[in-house]
């Protein structure tokens, strides 16, 4: 009896352990269930559905890019 009630305990915490997911600030977390747009995920930690969910990143970071100058004309301008 208790080595059933153990195997199910460790069966319980390796599902709840893979469906941990930690969205850094810098990016955008979404879930799809089954392949269907599901929602976001919110910053810091969240529990999905192991298997049946699919977690997708994206990278929110501004990101610099070079633009090369340009003459503005205005009506004030002789």
């Amino acid at each position: 009896m208790n080595t059933l009630i153990t195997v199910v305990i460790i069966a319980v915490v390796v599902i709840f352990s893979a469906g941990i997911r930690i969205v850094p600030p810098t990016k955008r977390g979404v879930i799809e269930r089954l392949g269907k747009y599901r929602r976001f995920l919110n910053v810091g930690f969240n529990w999905v559905i192991p298997v049946i969910d699919q977690t997708r990143y994206r990278n929110i970071t501004e990101r610099m890019t070079n633009i090369a100058s340009q003459e503005i004309i205005t009506k004030d301008k002789p």
